[in-house]
């Protein structure tokens, strides 16, 4: 698989951002709080998912990532699999039931 871009609506410190990754090894290198990690978390939970946990104490990716001013959060990623080229867009609520995914 082959991801060509990401578009961050919200997701953690990331705002409407747009990624153009391009063929081989693409590197960030950015200052310590950047969203490196963000991003990483941000790709993963597109592709796969985000849980959601019951349990008040337990910090998941979906009370981390949760924007402070309430906005939905989510975005969308382009990527390639065996000669196609497919899109996914996600957005996250408070709890998984809450999600879409198209």
């Amino acid at each position: 698989m082959i991801i060509k871009s990401c578009y961050v609506e919200n997701f953690g410190a990331l705002h409407q951002q747009t990624f153009d990754l391009k063929d081989g090894l693409n590197i960030f290198i950015e200052e310590n709080g950047w969203g490196k990690s963000t991003l990483a978390a941000f790709i993963k939970n597109m592709l796969f998912g985000m849980e959601y946990s019951t349990k008040r104490k337990e910090m998941n990716d979906r009370v981390h990532y949760m924007p402070w001013n309430g906005a939905g959060y989510g975005g969308s990623i382009i990527f390639e699999a065996m000669g196609k080229e497919y899109r996914a867009e996600r957005t996250f609520g408070k709890k998984d039931t809450e999600d879409t995914f198209t």
